[in-house]
């Protein structure tokens, strides 16, 4: 079984989480998606996306300058959440710390709307 972002017995995440509103791409065996980036870890992030893959799908994941596989942890709703194989280093999460930083320059309807429409969700 599958413990994305938690510790064994406890219920709580082994890795930090942190917001990351940016966009990220998925790549399964037959196609690329574009999603949203809800918030990532060492270990794993979780995506919002109208195109969901299926729980166990192994993906390969861009996000900003980084790029990793992983599996598809659990899918609810309109979210996913991606096990990474491995976890980001430092300098992969301070890159996409920085990218996070920049965006937050947009005001929230401009980001939301152009998020929306990168998505296609409206």
């Amino acid at each position: 079984m599958n413990a994305f972002g938690k510790c064994a017995g406890g219920g709580r995440r082994a890795a930090p989480r942190e917001a990351a509103p940016l966009l990220a791409v998925y790549t399964t065996v037959t196609r690329s998606h574009s999603a949203l980036l809800v918030d990532v870890s060492s270990s794993g992030a979780r995506l919002r996306t109208p195109h969901l893959p299926e729980d166990g799908d192994e993906l390969f994941v861009t996000i900003a300058k980084v790029k990793t596989f992983g599996t598809v942890a659990w899918v609810r709703e309109s979210e996913f959440a991606i096990a990474f194989d491995e976890l980001l280093d430092a300098d992969e999460l301070a890159s996409l710390r920085l990218n996070v930083r920049t965006s937050f320059g947009l005001p929230p309807d401009v980001k939301a709307a152009l998020d929306d429409w990168v998505l296609g969700t409206r």
